[in-house]
């Protein structure tokens, strides 16, 4: 008989769970409920499906209390993937679908976001607009020809400006976050704080990894937060100095994980999510990423609620706009208050 049981820790069984199962993302490893937890506070329920004393499916969730946009239940908040992880169209999808429903509601959750990275067998509708950007990787030398002439010459010239990669961990996690900070300043958006990278780091050791790009003085004007998970490469949280563009940081930086991703034998380089009318989306384009649809499912829990803000943004663009003049340094002490109540 299947049994559906809550946790809000989890033992080795999760991911074990997880590394078997051939749909699992990063998103789905039980280190991200410590790093929402000790970074903002959110409460995590860890939702199992066991059938004959074997996990048959699992689902990660975490519960955002906002008072600026109401309250949601998430799987998984901050990043692209998530979401129920069983066999499709099994009795553990279904009820794992349910109890989600029931976490919510015991919350007082307005929505219930699942961020599935494949389509599941219940039914729902899903939100399509979305896509993740994906380039195949090959041999370094297959990877370079492929790529247009214009981002050739563009990781040219930025290699003879004197810019050059490093890779690191927590050390270089100062230097990452000055560059993202003021870049998620100057692009309207509130900035993470910077514990949600340090717990990353510690949590998700050998997953999460820092790079930076530097210039002839040292400084570093481009920088990354990667995930290496299986056969794969993320990019979610990257940015470069509006002051370097001419030097082209951004160029090098995504050759550099080109090139690290064909040299250890990584399959795909996941270059994060747009919608297909964006300006990152052409930009992935132009790596010769292509788009895998996103199939997120949004519940209403409370009929006639407000969409969620990762639901539908479109209503905050007065606040980016306004955003985009605070002051740096105010940015990054209000930013993470208002950075851990948006799922984004």
């Amino acid at each position: 008989m299947l049994e559906i049981t809550r946790h809000d820790h989890t033992d080795k069984s999760w991911d074990r769970f997880v590394e078997q199962d051939p749909h699992a993302t990063v998103a789905h490893l039980a280190a991200w409920g410590s790093i929402f937890e000790g970074a903002y506070r959110h409460e995590r329920v860890y939702l199992v499906a066991e059938e004959s004393g074997e996990i048959a499916g699992v689902l990660p969730l975490v519960v955002i209390r906002s008072r600026l946009f109401g309250r949601c239940v998430v799987s998984m908040p901050f990043l692209d993937y998530g979401g129920i992880l069983a066999e499709p169209g099994s009795e553990a999808e279904r009820q794992l679908a349910d109890a989600a429903l029931d976490v919510a509601r015991e919350r007082g959750a307005q929505t219930v976001g699942l961020r599935q990275l494949h389509p599941i067998g219940i039914p729902a509708t899903t939100a399509g607009e979305r896509v993740t950007m994906l380039l195949p990787l090959s041999s370094e030398e297959a990877a370079w020809k492929a790529l247009p002439s214009e981002r050739r010459n563009r990781v040219r010239k930025g290699e003879k400006q004197g810019l050059r990669a490093v890779w690191g961990g927590a050390e270089l996690l100062d230097d990452f976050y000055r560059v993202f900070a003021i870049n998620m300043r100057d692009l309207g958006s509130p900035v993470h704080s910077r514990r949600f990278f340090t717990l990353m780091v510690e949590e998700l050791a050998g997953v999460a990894r820092v790079l930076l790009v530097r210039d002839t003085g040292g400084r570093a004007v481009g920088a990354a937060v990667c995930l290496f998970f299986r056969d794969t490469i993320m990019v979610p949280w990257v940015s470069s100095l509006r002051e370097a563009f001419a030097l082209c940081p951004n160029f090098v930086l995504y050759w550099e994980v080109i090139r690290t991703g064909c040299r250890s034998g990584y399959r795909t380089l996941d270059l994060g999510r747009s919608f297909r009318n964006a300006g990152t989306f052409e930009f992935k384009r132009q790596w010769g990423a292509l788009p895998h649809s996103l199939p997120w499912i949004f519940v209403d829990v409370v009929p006639g609620a407000r969409p969620s803000v990762d639901r539908d943004a479109s209503r905050y663009g007065h606040f980016i706009e306004a955003w985009k003049r605070v002051p740096v340094p105010i940015a990054n002490v209000v930013g993470p208050m208002i950075r851990r109540q948006v799922p984004n």
